[in-house]
């Protein structure tokens, strides 16, 4: 199967988690997309946290479609970083192919997580449009470093085939986030 790997707080969950996740379907032929609940963003204050289980009633009440599942791993692989998750996934999933999506505010505060270079060895990423712009995307360190692995449009389906490898989404306009709705 293909699947994309949306992670998130979905602290709360919102329109914009829905329509990265639909627009990924589309775009990269996906049978499923994993809503990847972490309990505790290791980057983020815990006192700004809804309790974990509704959360999980929200996405529920959210999700309007059988492509898009929840799941969480953090307990078994005792660990909130992204790198640990992704690692099992691989180990425990070796027959599927994985693509890991984020907005473009996630991509721009990549550099601060946990072995960030060996995450973009272990999974394709696909980044959606948010509140950058391609030039703000394309100015970051990490971007940089990684500019001979960018596919475009017309090479998506090398996307399965080599990693490291990132494509950037630029028709996609989401500006809605969760500290948004959190803090109206």
């Amino acid at each position: 199967m293909k699947i994309g790997i949306l992670g998130s707080s979905f602290n709360p969950p919102h329109n914009g988690h829905l329509k990265i996740s639909k627009q990924a379907i589309k775009i990269f032929k996906l049978d499923e997309v994993w809503w990847m609940i972490t309990k505790q963003n290791p980057l983020k204050d815990t006192n700004d946290y809804l309790p974990f289980e509704e959360r999980i009633e929200k996405i529920n009440s959210l999700i309007d479609t059988q492509k898009i599942k929840i799941v969480h791993f953090e307990d078994k692989v005792q660990s909130t970083y992204l790198i640990d998750n992704i690692k099992y996934i691989n180990q425990e999933f070796s027959n599927d192919s994985f693509i890991f999506l984020m907005g473009s505010d996630s991509f721009c505060e990549m550099n601060k997580w946990k072995n960030y270079d060996e995450i973009m060895h272990k999974i394709p990423i696909v980044i959606f449009n948010r509140q950058s712009s391609e030039t703000e995307v394309f100015k970051l360190e990490i971007a940089k470093r990684y500019e001979k692995f960018r596919l475009n449009m017309d090479t998506k389906e090398n996307i399965y085939k080599k990693i490291p490898s990132w494509i950037f989404i630029d028709d996609f306009s989401e500006n809605v986030s969760s500290s948004q709705l959190r803090s109206n």
